[in-house]
């Protein structure tokens, strides 16, 4: 991927664990050759909205080294960030970024780093979380993995402050089924506990009805079980 690429589209996410406790922050660029870039990172003493401003700004960071279309949007299920980013700030900087009731605005740093981001044409646009929206549903599965503390070291270059990147030109559907497989096996090594809502969103709907069951089942290379009568884990089949 160069810079001569052209975004066509972009999402972020940030999640946290306890709020404030460990979090993850997670980013989507589309292009126009239907190539695709996915950015995420971890903090381990942060909020949630700390990290979808993280989100946000390091998706803006990376925008700038591209030509957008026209009309361009970053989707975010983060209201917190849209009106701060569209409203909230002109009256901070009027008041000396302080709100109005005089009080310095919380997680200003980060605030003022994304007011100095803005991009000529960018909107902000909202998109419910956990509706179904396969772009808000890999973000979120990017900076939720990186909250618990799983990255794809396969996929991801890691830098010394825990940012990632990762570019890839193969088909869409082959990343897509790379990413999930990687993460599978993260969560399987892990041994982390999943709800179904969430074992959905890791393998698509197309297992939608195995997890409904809620029995045991196999796929690929892993075994889904059901625990607690709540939750499911993961096992490799060998194991």
């Amino acid at each position: 991927m160069n810079s001569a690429s052209i975004a066509i589209e972009a999402a972020t996410d940030g999640a946290c664990s306890g709020n404030p406790g460990p979090g993850g922050w997670g980013g989507l660029i589309i292009f126009e050759d239907n190539s695709e870039l996915e950015i995420g990172g971890s903090e381990q003493n942060t909020t949630n909205n700390r990290m979808e401003l993280t989100a946000a700004i390091k998706t803006l960071e990376k925008l700038k080294s591209y030509q957008l279309k026209e009309n361009f949007k970053l989707r975010t299920d983060s209201k917190y960030v849209i009106e701060g980013y569209t409203k909230w700030i002109i009256n901070w900087k009027r008041n000396g970024w302080k709100t109005s009731t005089g009080k310095v605005v919380q997680n200003l740093d980060l605030w003022q780093k994304i007011d100095q981001l803005r991009i000529d044409g960018l909107a902000m646009e909202y998109v419910k979380g956990h509706s179904g929206d396969k772009q808000n549903d890999r973000v979120d599965l990017i900076a939720t993995s990186y909250s618990k503390g799983i990255s794809i070291v396969s996929k991801f270059k890691e830098s010394k402050k825990s940012d990632a990147f990762f570019e890839l030109t193969a088909p869409k559907a082959i990343q897509e089924l790379f990413t999930r497989n990687e993460l599978i096996q993260k969560f399987a090594e892990k041994k982390y506990l999943l709800s179904s809502n969430e074992l959905y969103k890791l393998l698509g709907e197309e297992n939608i009805l195995q997890i409904k069951k809620y029995a045991l089942f196999e796929w690929r290379n892993w075994r889904l079980i059901p625990k607690d009568k709540k939750y499911w884990i993961i096992e490799n089949k060998e194991s």
